[in-house]
């Protein structure tokens, strides 16, 4: 008997558990065979303790990710004006950069200040959209060389930043409901799956496969080491839906050369499977 396992991540969720422990992965080929191997214990431990563990595979590993974002054209003079009318109409934003205006040029008139005042916000937001656009293209390229490089990993750039540009905000829109809708879709693919997910929404998907004879383990990353936990901690709804919890420590991916300390918060870009991670 051959035991499948599909690992499920979603991208978003897994950049920022790798930012919060400050760390960066080079090579996903084996940070993924080490996630695969304590999923292996964790559901061994509680499906098959005392008993032979059937053999494993790795299977798959669906990985969604944002591939797009909202377009704007801010070279087209129709939308800096709506830009300007919603900027206007919204006290607090108008205000603050009015404020910094007349910090800077105090002689100025009122409707001077109003100018420069929206001319200021404007740079900024053309500033910062262009940064998005950028960050966006090189977390693609990246995705598109571990594709390339691999058939094990499968990118789902199903993603989508939904921008607020006068307060340089993103909402991320897609990554869970994509890949709790595939998790019920492949289900003839695999016997276990195992979540890399923060997301409660994704409790229905893992109530619906587990009610067609599948295991469901959640994968936990943690600071530390296993010596750091003696007791049980609390558990999230995710975690209490899932079948096994698979813990990750901090300590045994560095220990094994898996993962390293960031040393700088910034993009580092990549053209080919096994660099530095696509965190933004």
């Amino acid at each position: 008997m051959m035991l499948r396992f599909v690992t499920f991540v979603d991208g978003s969720n897994l950049d920022g558990v790798l930012k919060h422990l400050n760390l960066r992965v080079d090579d996903y080929g084996a940070f993924y065979r080490h996630v695969f191997e304590q999923s292996v214990h964790y559901w061994g431990r509680t499906f098959a303790e005392g008993s032979n563990w059937p053999t494993a595979q790795h299977s798959r590993i669906y990985w969604y990710v944002v591939g797009k974002m909202d377009e704007w054209d801010l070279n087209d003079p129709k939308a800096e004006a709506r830009l300007r009318a919603r900027f206007e109409v919204n006290p607090r934003l108008r205000d603050a950069y009015v404020e910094d205006v007349v910090r800077r040029h105090p002689d100025l008139s009122p409707e001077r200040r109003m100018e420069e005042a929206w001319g200021l916000c404007f740079a900024e937001t053309r500033e910062w959209y262009d940064g998005k656009r950028r960050a966006l293209e090189r977390k693609k390229r990246f995705y598109h060389g571990v594709q390339s490089a691999t058939d094990f990993v499968e990118i789902r750039q199903e993603g989508h930043w939904k921008v607020d540009l006068l307060h340089h905000t993103v909402n991320e829109k897609g990554l869970d409901t994509s890949l709790a809708v595939d998790m019920v879709a492949l289900q003839d693919t695999y016997d276990i799956a195992l979540l890399i997910s923060g997301d409660a929404d994704g409790i229905p998907g893992i109530n619906y496969v587990k009610s067609r004879a599948k295991h469901v383990g959640v994968a936990e990353f943690r600071k530390g080491s296993p010596a750091d936990f003696p007791a049980k901690g609390t558990s999230s709804r995710l975690k209490i839906a899932a079948d096994f919890v698979v813990q990750v420590y901090e300590s045994e991916l560095l220990r094994r050369n898996l993962a390293y300390r960031a040393a700088e918060p910034d993009y580092q870009s990549s053209s080919s499977y096994g660099s530095a991670d696509p965190s933004y």
